[in-house]
């Protein structure tokens, strides 16, 4: 809503209003402060300048009695003494002419004025009188009286360095040392009135200018300070006006006017306010209506949530329940407002409880997920898990509120999921323990039968024939081929369903440990093994070595009548290694290559590859007990087996 008939003022935002006082009374401090330091910095220059000139007479009545003590004497010492005390005024003198030149430098300005005696804080002063007060009266003719007395002390300096030329020739006679004499006193004479002269100027004009500047800061403050007031008195005015109607409003607003509206008279942050407030007026009566409307959706979803919902006091009676939670204790809403928690809770959990309760009144946190026994009116017990965190109002912890849930159910089939396991692994370890029992029990009628094979194909070669041998042969295969299948049985129930610690293995130590166990069918198949540089992981030792010595082996078993050749290679991957063993075997069907890892599969015919079921069923469950994977491809030739295993398994 835009302003009726704003003033001025009113164009402008409060920020700018008060920024305008503010930069007003800033103006007027900044000047005050500018002229204060201008003033100071005056004063200061010019004391250093008067300290300066008595240095400077000090030094050029030194230089005086110096030089008439060595015209005297003629001794060496008091040329020195004469040249120290010169030193200081021809410093000065140095400082002098560099400020008159257009750009001076500093540092030398400063050293001048140090060997003129003037202490090094009081030089920028010194050089910022003489660069911008040069032009005023009092102090050009302080500079010229200046320049005056030098002109006599480098007069006495020429003097004492023509006296020291006759006094080092041995020249000097009593006419000329008395010539000397009254130079020097002529000297003196005339200097003395200038030095005097110097620091009268000076200080009468430091006076002058001194009230001058204190005059100028209080005109100056007084007309900014008169204006900075007149401004503040109209930004009031417009304010007042402001509030006032404001005001006007909030006192209707509080006595049940809905309908008045507050005229906006500026385009201030007021006027915005007046806007607002206005909005917020008209929209007061869509908020009674939509809060009415919100308890009633809230008492709704409460009433028909699925969790036990309440409220407590501070000393755990109940104070607001919904229907789930009649449901779940038993008792009726009337029966449960006003009743304490602890009639509810059983009497073992409720100590326990009431101590926790009274920590979190006291502020020292909530209570979460909670699981307590509930003692219901009719002697059932329940279990519920629940969390309670205290109600403050301002600041203050008046109550509580919650929410709970009936676990019972989730309880029962928790405790039958514990049985069953328990069970399962009960079974494992039967079946483990069986295992080794049937695998003892059957290698030994095995191996009667696989020794007295060979003993009769050893004994009685000759007069069997060659059709026995062939059935001996029959035997001795067969008796291998279920060792093997026994073994690897076994090998099965070795690997357990959790892995076993794991510890830092290389993999090259792990491969040729399978080698080393497979030497024997690897002599006698002239096979050759070739491998990479493996890596290190994280991995049980025992079962990775199965797991090559299962891979090789299943190459030396099915391969063509070439010599078998195995490689092992690795590759990174982002999180894990890929080891790859490749034989170079009759190779597999495609179609098979998904199948063989299953227990006790075998593929037969001459194109696809024939497998060791169980064998490879082991080698993938090592893979997944290491949270890996393996899966077979054909090659050209052969079969390439590829497995992965994390970097750094968990």
């Amino acid at each position: 809503m835009k302003p009726a008939n704003p003033t001025w003022l009113g164009q402008f935002s409060i920020n700018a209003k008060l920024a305008a006082m503010v930069a007003v009374f800033l103006g007027v401090l900044g000047s005050v402060m500018g002229l204060a330091l201008l003033s100071f910095s005056v004063q200061s220059g010019v004391r250093a300048y008067v300290g300066g000139e008595g240095l400077w007479s000090n030094g050029q009545k030194d230089a005086t009695y110096a030089l008439t003590r060595y015209l005297r004497s003629g001794e060496p010492r008091d040329y020195r003494a004469f040249q120290e005390a010169i030193a200081i005024p021809l410093g000065d003198r140095a400082a002098r002419l560099e400020m008159e030149q257009p750009v001076p430098d500093p540092a030398v300005v400063e050293r001048g004025f140090v060997a003129g005696g003037i202490a090094a804080a009081d030089v920028p002063d010194m050089i910022f009188l003489f660069r911008h007060f040069q032009q005023l009266a009092f102090f050009a003719d302080a500079v010229e009286v200046w320049r005056q007395a030098e002109r006599y002390v480098l007069e006495l300096l020429d003097c004492g360095q023509q006296l020291h030329a006759l006094i080092e020739s041995g020249s000097l006679d009593p006419a000329r040392r008395q010539q000397f004499a009254e130079r020097i006193q002529r000297i003196n004479s005339l200097v003395t009135p200038l030095e005097q002269r110097f620091s009268s100027v000076l200080g009468e004009g430091a006076r002058e200018t001194q009230a001058l500047l204190l005059t100028s800061v209080l005109v100056i403050s007084g007309l900014i300070l008169t204006f900075g007031l007149w401004a503040c008195w109209r930004i009031a005015l417009d304010l007042r006006a402001s509030i006032a109607g404001l005001r006007e409003g909030a006192e209707r607003f509080a006595g049940g006017d809905l309908d008045y509206r507050i005229p906006r008279r500026s385009a201030d942050e007021l006027g915005e306010l007046s806007s607002a407030f206005n909005t917020m007026v008209a929209a007061r009566r869509d908020a009674e209506r939509e809060l009415l409307d919100a308890h009633a959706f809230s008492d709704l979803v409460m009433e028909n949530a699925t969790n036990a919902i309440y409220a407590l006091d501070t000393q755990g009676r109940f104070t607001l329940v919904n229907r789930r939670t009649c449901e779940i204790s038993g008792y009726a809403r009337e029966a449960l407002l006003g009743r304490h928690f602890g009639a509810l809770i059983h009497p073992d959990s409720l100590p326990a409880l009431n101590l926790r309760y009274a920590a979190m009144i006291r502020g020292e946190g909530p209570i979460l997920h909670y699981e307590v026994p509930l003692a219901r009116p009719d002697g059932t017990r329940v279990y519920i898990m629940f969390s309670t965190a205290a109600l403050e109002r301002d600041g203050v912890i008046v109550g509580a509120v919650g929410a709970a849930e009936d676990i019972t159910e989730r309880r029962r089939a928790d405790a039958e999921l514990l049985a069953r396991a328990e069970e399962l692994a009960r079974s494992n370890r039967e079946l483990e323990q069986f295992a080794y029992v049937a695998s003892h029990d059957l290698q030994e009628p095995l191996r009667t039968v696989s020794g007295f094979a060979e003993l009769l194909a050893r004994r009685y070669q000759q007069q069997l024939g060659p059709e026995a041998d062939e059935y001996i042969g029959f035997i001795t295969t067969g008796v291998r081929r279920m060792k093997s299948l026994i073994e690897d049985l076994l090998s099965y129930s070795r690997v357990s369903r959790e892995p076993r610690a794991a510890s830092e293995v290389d993999l090259n130590a792990l491969l040729a440990a399978a080698k080393a166990n497979l030497h024997a069918a690897i002599s006698d198949s002239g096979a050759s093994v070739h491998s990479e540089r493996l890596p290190s992981l994280r991995a049980d030792p025992a079962q990775l070595t199965q797991l090559f010595q299962n891979l090789l082996g299943n190459a030396l078993k099915f391969r063509t009548a070439e010599p078998p050749r195995v490689d092992v290679s690795a590759r990174q991957l982002d999180a894990a290694w890929q080891l790859s063993v490749r034989d170079h075997g009759i190779g597999i069907d495609p179609a098979g290559a998904e199948r063989i890892f299953g227990l006790f599969q075998r593929l037969h015919t001459r194109d696809e590859y024939p497998g060791n079921g169980i064998g490879l069923t082991i080698c993938k469950k090592i893979v997944d007990l290491h949270g890996g994977r393996i899966w077979a491809e054909p090659a050209a030739p052969g079969t390439v087996f590829h497995f992965t295993l994390p970097d750094q398994p968990a």
